[in-house]
């Protein structure tokens, strides 16, 4: 019966013309992003940072089976910055993720590593929280996450990529934030590129209640479906 839901959900949504990032249970919409670089092209274009955080590119398949969230390996799907690397680190690199609000439950970073070419997949990073940071991030801009307001999460591995149409390479606990409106990825290395380190996709959630699909579809809900616990303002 759980099958049944998760499937008719996903019909719905895509009639609706919702991305496929919407697809997961939880998700927050309206993310967007800064980073040292843009990427290929200005937001929204072919590889810019929108597309890292819009579901371009990825294919929910279940939206009750995370193994049947993947993504695909079109450079335009993904971003990926440009910098000169050595030996795999990567000095200067970061990003920062404006989820739109303050969210004092957030839970899961879902992780899509680089898949066109794999040795520009993030690898060794640490994460920061913020509900205002003291310095805004500017894209194609030098920024340090000790410049104030930044709390620092922890410090990650993400797996390199196995290829295309792969499900998520990493899942990050963010249950251990109290409350935050920027999530900030300060990328210490890569796979090896000497120009490029990125994502194909990130993905933040909030907890969501086992019956709340099966409920809001009976009702009708499709748009209060869409819409997070949030911090009131």
């Amino acid at each position: 019966m759980k099958r049944c839901i998760v499937c008719a959900a996903a019909a719905l949504f895509a009639l609706a013309g919702v991305s496929q990032g919407d697809l997961i249970p939880g998700a927050i919409t309206g993310v967007t992003g800064k980073a040292f670089h843009r990427g290929d092209n200005n937001d929204p274009g072919d590889g810019s940072l929108s597309r890292m955080l819009d579901g371009s590119g990825l294919t929910v398949g279940n939206p009750g089976l995370p193994g049947t969230w993947t993504h695909n390996n079109r450079w335009q799907d993904n971003w990926q910055g440009s910098g000169s690397f050595t030996g795999g680190a990567t000095p200067g690199a970061w990003f920062v993720a404006d989820l739109g609000q303050i969210y004092i439950d957030l839970d899961k970073m879902w992780m899509w590593n680089v898949r066109e070419v794999l040795d520009r997949g993030m690898k060794s990073f640490s994460v920061y929280y913020a509900d205002s940071p003291t310095v805004t991030p500017v894209t194609n801009s030098a920024y340090s996450f000790a410049s104030g307001g930044w709390a620092l999460l922890g410090n990650y591995t993400l797996p390199q990529s196995t290829g295309n149409n792969t499900p998520f390479d990493g899942l990050l606990d963010l249950t251990g934030i109290p409350e935050a409106r920027y999530i900030g990825l300060d990328i210490q290395s890569n796979y090896g590129s000497t120009f490029r380190v990125g994502l194909a996709e990130l993905e933040f959630t909030t907890p969501e209640p086992a019956t709340l699909t099966a409920l809001l579809l009976a009702a009708g809900g499709m748009g209060s479906y869409l819409r997070r616990r949030r911090r009131a303002a």
